[in-house]
């Protein structure tokens, strides 16, 4: 009976909360250069001065279509300790806040995101 308590204790604990985010992904994809050679990489928005940068690793779970502002809630899975050539973190998809459509004059140059 102890072990069981143990266990669902353990259990508990690992299943605690998840380090989530809301990002926004830009319409379109832009040529980057990484440590995997030249690609397309996704865009996000980071705010403030920052504003548009590049977004190297993927979303698990998420289907981009050119065209769209994306709003999404991720889960962050943390890799554990340094891979070379790697973000720290996996992302998941949890759901889709918002994919609306790009305006007509959009510019990662000028666009800030609601």
């Amino acid at each position: 009976m102890r072990s069981v308590l143990i266990f669902a204790l353990l259990f508990l604990f690992a299943c605690g909360e998840e380090d989530t985010e809301i990002i926004t992904l830009g319409p379109y994809k832009k040529r980057c250069y990484g440590a995997h050679g030249e690609r397309d990489c996704l865009m996000i928005y980071e705010g403030g001065s920052r504003g548009w940068e590049f977004f190297f690793d993927g979303v698990e779970g998420f289907d981009f279509e050119p065209g769209f502002i994306y709003t999404l809630e991720i889960r962050l899975e943390d890799l554990g300790p340094y891979i070379q050539d790697a973000g720290p973190y996996a992302y998941h998809l949890l759901k889709i806040i918002e994919k609306k459509k790009t305006p007509d004059d959009f510019s990662y140059d000028t666009y800030v995101p609601d």
